[in-house]
């Protein structure tokens, strides 16, 4: 069981009731914790706060049941392509797990809060924010400019409007999500910030390799939208949290 959502764990961290009673649940399902390196960066860049001190010892506190994941989803779909037998999971973030070991003593137990500890690391904070910052700017100008396009040019809405995404059966949904989820960002009318670019690419690989998912409520409703093939994660907001730990709890004990 792979469940990915860093806005309800930072909720979670800071309600010891509930927080408890989902990290139980989940250790005792055999689940693991999908994280990303963008929401990692963003947790960096709240500085040594309570927050930042909660949320890390949260996290801590689920000790090796977690994985780093690609937050480049293009990545993860290329690596799809070129997938041999002897891959590991496309999805996995294999950088920042060497910057984890490196970090790690050997002796103590190897958990998430030991790579949140390298954002004490100047150097290293300095160049996950300049590539953070890249990426995003990177993905949004891509999106302003379909969504502008998709506004003036007739034709170019005619396209993607009548656009038909395969999903082949047996093989990863990543790039049926990428595609799907990216028309539903251009077509809209809401605003899209810059936030959204990470935003949008978390959510395209969690959906294809989580059992399940949590987003804020336009992301949620955005997946509610498109055809999900039955690999595709199950999608909470994050005002479902109870909906949520009653689909781990049905789950059957590791």
């Amino acid at each position: 069981m792979r469940v990915s959502g860093l806005l309800v764990l930072a909720d979670l961290a800071n309600n010891p009731i509930t927080g408890n009673d989902f990290r139980t649940c989940l250790l005792e399902k055999g689940g693991t914790l999908y994280l990303s390196w963008a929401h990692l960066v963003e947790l960096y860049g709240l500085g040594n706060g309570p927050t930042y001190k909660s949320v890390r010892t949260y996290l801590a506190s689920f000790g090796r049941s977690f994985v780093i994941i690609d937050n480049h989803a293009q990545a993860v779909i290329d690596r799809e392509a070129a997938r041999t037998p002897e891959t590991q999971n496309p999805a996995i973030d294999e950088e920042f797990l060497r910057v984890l070991l490196k970090s790690w003593n050997g002796l103590s137990e190897l958990n998430v809060g030991l790579l949140l500890d390298v954002g004490d690391d100047p150097a290293f904070f300095t160049k996950l924010q300049t590539l953070h910052r890249r990426h995003k700017d990177s993905l949004k100008k891509s999106f302003d400019e379909a969504r502008d396009q998709y506004r003036r040019d007739p034709g170019a809405k005619r396209k993607l409007d009548n656009e038909i995404y395969p999903c082949v059966e047996g093989t990863s949904a990543t790039d049926y999500f990428y595609k799907q989820i990216a028309r539903e960002c251009v077509t809209t009318h809401e605003r899209f910030n810059p936030s959204d670019s990470l935003d949008f690419e978390h959510c395209v690989v969690s959906l294809a390799y989580c059992d399940f998912v949590v987003f804020d409520k336009k992301w949620a409703r955005r997946c509610e939208m498109i055809t999900m093939p039955l690999t595709a994660a199950k999608v909470f907001s994050t005002i479902q949290v109870d909906r949520l730990m009653s689909q781990i709890k049905s789950w059957p004990n590791a």
